[in-house]
């Protein structure tokens, strides 16, 4: 008799592990604000990769059948998805980032993290590590500029900040949350009117732009990433403070 995979336990339990088992899918590198770039590889379980293409499937099956109705697909419209309403905007959003080059995030389930207490990547900047105790560094020893990190910001992606903003961060002054700002990240509608504080994700090298409201002292944001071991999560702290103390007599 043959058995179905429910009955067959020791089947089911094999195919479970299989899927939580990591496996190497790309080779990136990262820039360790030391004057160097570190490789390293970056893995996903046997299951979500599985998962991915299901996803992309579905996707593509969809597309298909939305395009033959003549009514688009997935993807976005010139007008962009704040037009259909910031509800459906903040979904679409959540949907499309993609948090892989965020290294405090690495082995992190971001998903039970609310979006808006997510770093967007398109706000990351890189910080050199200076060294703890040192001036102008945060507590695990990296550079604190809003400055560089709102212009670096304004170089790459100028078409997020309105005239006024810009004018802002040319000044040396913050950018604001405004409406062309929540046009790009509508997750932040309701922080209309912040200013944008230069945060630093976990407490690591790489730093955000995050609305003032959600970056209240050490709550907030922090406790966040307090609650899912997103704190200290950044590698490349260990390794400034090995070159850091290599360099001292």
């Amino acid at each position: 008799m043959v058995q179905s995979l429910k009955e067959n336990k020791t089947l089911k339990n094999a195919l479970d592990a299989m899927k939580n088992t990591p496996i190497p899918v790309a080779v990136r590198t990262v820039d360790t604000g030391i004057g160097m770039k570190l490789p390293y590889i970056e893995s996903s379980t046997v299951g979500e990769v599985a998962g991915k293409f299901s996803k992309a499937s579905t996707t593509a099956k969809d597309d298909a059948y939305q395009l033959a109705k003549g009514s688009g697909g997935s993807g976005v419209s010139k007008e962009g998805s704040v037009a259909k309403g910031t509800g459906e905007a903040i979904i679409n959003t959540a949907n499309k980032i993609d948090y892989s080059d965020i290294r405090a995030y690495r082995d992190i389930d971001i998903e039970k993290v609310p979006i808006e207490y997510r770093a967007d990547p398109r706000l990351v900047s890189e910080m050199n590590y200076k060294g703890k105790k040192k001036s102008g560094a945060n507590a695990a020893g990296w550079e604190r500029s809003a400055s560089k990190h709102f212009n670096e910001l304004l170089d790459k992606h100028p078409e997020f900040f309105s005239e006024a903003n810009i004018e802002r961060i040319e000044n040396g002054l913050v950018p604001v949350v405004d409406d062309d700002f929540i046009k790009h990240f509508p997750q932040y509608k309701d922080c209309k009117g912040d200013k944008l504080i230069h945060h630093h994700i976990g407490g690591g090298g790489q730093a955000a732009a995050v609305p003032q409201s959600l970056h209240r002292g050490f709550g907030g944001i922090h406790n966040f990433e307090k609650e899912h071991k997103i704190r200290d999560n950044d590698p490349l702290t260990a390794i400034g403070e090995v070159f850091t103390s290599q360099k001292q007599p």
